[in-house]
């Protein structure tokens, strides 16, 4: 299931997803402190596989294309549901009170619900 969003909308609609990319930040701020994120390529992969039921995979804009294309690619085949943002990875690195994070996936469900409903 994608919930990606296509680049380059409408002018009308950019202050709409600034803001609903500010809100999925401040989730992943919540998760980070709670320790609920996975990261790295192999964790990455292997939250990808798990066998927990709620799933969320976070890909900022300028992540490189062979990482984006093979999240993207496990994503599709396990049916896990990603968001390509369109902040960089170092608004995304700040949230999280990391460096040099390419792709994320939440743990907690709440937290991915409150994702999943911010972009629905």
């Amino acid at each position: 299931m994608k919930v990606a969003r296509k680049r380059g909308s409408e002018n009308n609609m950019g202050n709409e997803y600034s803001l609903r990319e500010q809100k999925i930040l401040s989730y992943m701020g919540f998760a980070a402190k709670a320790n609920k994120i996975v990261y790295g390529k192999q964790g990455v992969r292997n939250y990808i596989r798990s066998f927990q039921k709620k799933k969320v995979i976070l890909i900022p804009r300028d992540t490189g294309s062979r990482v984006k294309l093979d999240v993207i690619k496990h994503c599709q085949i396990f049916d896990v549901p990603y968001i390509e943002l369109n902040s960089p990875k170092s608004i995304l690195a700040k949230a999280l009170g990391k460096q040099n994070i390419s792709v994320v996936g939440i743990t907690d469900e709440n937290i991915i619900e409150g994702i999943l409903k911010t972009f629905q």
